[in-house]
Parts: structure tokens; C-alpha cells; sequence
């Protein structure tokens, strides 16, 4: 029979990925999509229109979360059935969003889902280290308002109908990217953890299994699942790019870093609590769900194939 899945930021990147993991998945054949997004008319959402006939984009804003599924019930020919919802925020961004804000939103996708009969539901979050989480907001403003989520996600969807998955990613592999904003972030894992490992992930298998807890709801009923494909330092990191393109990672100057870390008052507490306390991921799990899950070296094969 088929289906119906609303997934949100489906131009960004963890919701484009689990688009294209439900494409993919011969599970969701015949199954329409509706991918929200704020903007119908941007390339973003004119390419992911023409990868396939059942996706339908669906004009949705978080600041009116009503509305949203409004469209999605009109862009469903009327019908208010969604067999499973993807649910990711940004915490910032340069419109004026904030972790305050982001609690909000999804605050509200959680209790609209509910009203309108959700059936599975699907919360991006962020690992706080491993079995740890659910009882460790830590001190990083924009993980505290995904801990607040997931806590009042798991309070709401108790008395109602609908299953959830919670779906927790560490650092995402695309952060490592050649312009400045990626030398940045290069820089300053190298600056401010040393020696320490830092666990990555990269969007496409956040969205392989996201689009596994939609397609398969009673397997991954109720579960928590911290998300990461690899586990290394910079040095190990840099070594790694170096065999496979010769030349170093690409980063920027330590006192940029510094400088970021020192004006940027949410990032270095998060980088601190990178250092201090970790992500702890169970990536052996993850690989047992995706067998596919890429390390650093298995995200460069793929990405730079030559």
C-alpha cells in the first residue's frame, strides 16, 4: 500500500539525504514525499522536484507549524495521513534563529504530529555522549534545546498513537570542506583538541537510517540511536587526506582559530566539551543498522571519486 512521508529541510542536508534514502529504498516504491521547504521556487527545491515523480515540495515554515501541515495535507490531495515525518532544526543561522527558537519549533512539530496522527516520527538530535544522553543536556546551548525536544517528544508521545525514533549524529563529515568556513572548522579541531578524537558522521548515512526508522517503524520503535561512522584526531585525520590526495587537510591559521573560539562564546564551550567529555557513540551498532557507514577514508572515496 502506499505511503506518505513529510520530511523537513528537505533542501538542507540531512533532510535531502533522507530524501534520497527513501528514492533509493525499493521499501518506499510507489510512496509519495512531501518535502517541506520555505522556498518551492530555489534551485535547491526545482532539483530535488526532478528526481522523481512522487516527490511533491510542500511550502513550510517552522514559525507556523500549523500552517505547514496545512500544505502537506493539501499537497496529499486532502488527506490528513502521514505514515512517518522527518523532523530536523537548525539552532542558528543568519535570519535570526536561535537554540531558544529551534526548542520551540520543535516543540511544536512534536505536538501538530500528535493532533494530525503521525504515525512514526523521526527526531534529528545530537549524540551528548552515548547512553548518557537523555539524562545529559550538556552546557552547549544548541544541544540543550535538542535534550529539551527529545525530552518532550518521549513525555507527549507516551499518552498518544504515535512511535518515535531519535536519531542523534556527532560532527558532520561535510563539515570539511575546502572554502573558508570548512578550513575553519578544520583549524580549530586541530587547535583546540589535539590529540584528542573527535567522532564524525556524514549526512548521507544520517539519512540512510532516518529513512530506515520511516520505511521500518517496528523495528525501530521507541529507540534512541546515536549516529557516527568514524572516531579520530586531526593528526590521523590529516594523514589519511594527505595518502589519499597529497597534500594536507585544508585549514587556516591556529590564531583564526583561536580568535573564533575566543569571540564565539557557543563554539568553544562546545569544542571544550568535545575535548572533556566526548561523543561516545557505539559505532560498531551503527554499522550492525547500516553496513554501509562511512569513515573518514570510505567519505573521500566516495565524494572525490577520481
Amino acid at each position: 500500500m502506499s505511503k506518505t512521508y513529510f520530511i523537513t529541510g528537505a533542501t538542507g542536508k540531512q533532510g535531502g539525504c533522507t530524501v534520497d534514502a527513501l528514492l533509493a529504498s525499493p521499501e518506499a516504491s510507489g510512496s509519495t514525499i512531501l518535502a517541506i521547504t520555505r522556498n518551492p521556487q530555489s534551485p535547491g527545491a526545482q532539483k530535488l522536484a526532478s528526481k522523481a515523480k512522487n516527490i511533491k515540495i510542500v511550502k513550510g515554515d517552522f514559525n507556523d507549524v500549523p500552517a505547514m501541515f496545512d500544505a502537506a495535507q493539501e499537497a496529499n490531495d486532502g488527506k490528513a495521513e502521514f505514515d512517518g515525518l522527518f523532523s530536523v532544526q537548525v539552532p542558528k543561522d543568519f535570519k535570526g534563529q536561535t537554540p531558544e527558537k529551534e526548542e520551540q519549533q520543535g516543540k511544536a512539530m512534536v505536538d501538530e504530529a500528535i493532533k494530525r496522527g503521525v504515525r512514526q516520527f523521526v527526531y534529528s538530535s545530537v549524540d551528548r555522549h552515548g547512553e548518557r544522553s537523555l539524562q545529559n543536556p550538556t552546557p552547549v546551548p544548541h544541544f540543550i534545546s535538542k535534550h529539551n525536544i527529545e525530552k518532550y517528544l518521549l513525555e507527549r508521545a507516551e499518552d498518544s498513537n504515535m512511535t518515535y525514533t531519535i536519531v542523534r549524529p556527532v560532527a558532520f563529515l561535510e563539515n570539511l570542506t575546502p572554502d573558508f568556513m570548512g578550513k575553519m572548522f578544520a583549524t580549530t579541531w586541530r587547535v583546540a583538541l589535539g590529540e584528542v578524537p573527535l567522532q564524525l558522521v556524514s549526512t548521507t548515512d544520517i539519512g540512510i537510517i532516518a529513512s530506515k526508522a520511516l520505511l521500518s517503524p517496528e523495528e525501530f520503535r521507541n529507540r534512541q540511536i546515536g549516529l557516527a561512522g568514524d572516531d579520530l584526531n586531526f593528526d590521523k585525520a590529516n594523514k589519511i587526506y594527505e595518502e589519499k590526495f597529497g597534500t594536507e587537510l585544508p585549514t587556516s591559521f591556529g590564531f583564526l582559530a583561536n580568535g573564533f573560539l575566543w569571540m564565539v562564546g557557543e563554539m568553544n564551550t562546545m569544542f571544550k566539551w568535545f575535548k572533556d567529555e566526548r561523543y561516545a557513540v557505539d559505532i560498531e551498532e551503527c554499522r550492525r543498522i547500516n553496513p554501509g557507514m562511512m569513515s573518514f577514508g570510505d567519505y573521500l572515496e566516495k565524494k572525490f571519486k577520481t
